[in-house]
């Protein structure tokens, strides 16, 4: 790429000596060429003067370095220009050649001072363009970091808030078997050898931020098993998630603090019957989770650590991309819906 600019420079300065000196075209193109040739080498020494003294500020400290790169373009264009002079000399036709060289000294500096601001130019591009490409490659460079230094950050504060959904979730485990202890001996060993399950299903569980809906569910299915001791007969639980869906990544622990706000304070506080509905379904994009109760609902707003800590991670992993909403009615339950990206 970089000789093929410089033999489309030479094509352009062929031209303009074609228009402007009424010469053949094919007399002229070699020379020009060969001229090219010649600013293109410069051209490379420029490019490894500048790796051995990059310009990286404006301030004072790289004023040397400036000294050294603008000084090198300044004094490679003179050097280009006198070779340049010599192989114009080497085209030119005998009895022109013979005048020129009866006044050298003055065609030379003529000829200096009709091409040297174009030449300074070319040269002083060339130095542009490849510290245009240090400041590229270094922005990337930066770019590169902070979204790697964003994405740490995002996993160490996913990972604060799921250490607080485990020690909220075993008070609740462990606060009901300890009522269950004197009233139902059996039903508490139960629950102990449940959360045994829970507790091994979670350090299995993969240590990405996402896993599939259906290890998703494995981990809320052993907190149900806990919950159903402590319930008995008065819990009722109904699953609908397509086969297709089955392998869709969730928010690891997305579903099990939704499921035990609707057993606590929707289910829990009610003597009669509970049914609650976990629900899989997809909108495109999105794929929609939801978690219904029948149970005792509410007005406004209430949300505790775990509605609070489940829209915090979801707005670390999708930003606004994604949607939490909670209908409730009184006596009638409550219905998360959940929307994130399908993928």
């Amino acid at each position: 790429m970089y000789a093929g600019i410089w033999a489309l420079m030479g094509l352009y300065y062929a031209t303009w000596d074609v228009v402007a000196y009424r010469m053949p075209f094919l007399s002229v193109l070699p020379m020009n060429l060969l001229q090219n040739a010649v600013w293109a080498l410069e051209g490379l020494v420029i490019i490894r003067i500048a790796e051995r003294f990059p310009i990286t500020s404006f301030s004072r400290k790289s004023l040397p370095a400036w000294i050294i790169n603008l000084g090198a373009g300044f004094v490679l264009a003179c050097l280009g220009l006198a070779i340049a002079w010599v192989i114009s000399l080497a085209f030119q036709e005998p009895a022109m050649r013979a005048k020129t060289l009866q006044w050298p000294l003055a065609n030379l500096l003529r000829f200096f001072f009709t091409y040297l601001h174009s030449t300074l130019i070319l040269m002083w591009a060339v130095l542009g363009a490849y510290h245009g490409l240090l400041l590229y490659k270094g922005m990337k460079v930066r770019e590169l970091e902070a979204a790697q230094l964003e994405a740490s950050l995002t996993l160490a504060r996913n990972q604060m808030l799921l250490a607080q959904f485990q020690p909220h979730f075993l008070f609740n485990a462990l606060n009901s078997i300890s009522a269950l202890i004197h009233t139902d001996p059996l039903a508490a060993d139960r629950m102990v050898a449940r959360l045994g399950d829970l507790l091994r299903l979670n350090l299995d569980a993969e240590a990405s931020q996402e896993l599939p809906l259906e290890k998703e569910m494995a981990l809320v299915d052993a907190f149900l098993a806990i919950e159903k001791v402590r319930f008995q007969d008065r819990l009722e639980v109904e699953v609908d998630i397509p086969a297709d869906l089955a392998k869709a990544p969730v928010p690891k622990f997305l579903l099990q603090p939704l499921v035990e706000n609707a057993l606590k304070h929707g289910l829990a506080p009610r003597a009669r019957h509970g049914k609650l509905l976990i629900r899989a379904t997809r909108e495109v994009p999105w794929l929609v989770l939801e978690v219904q109760d029948n149970g005792a609902g509410f007005e406004g707003s209430r949300e505790g650590i775990g509605l609070r800590n489940t829209r915090a991670r979801l707005l670390m992993l999708y930003h606004e991309n994604h949607q939490l909403e909670i209908f409730s009615v009184p006596d009638k339950g409550t219905r998360v819906v959940v929307r994130i990206p399908l993928h």
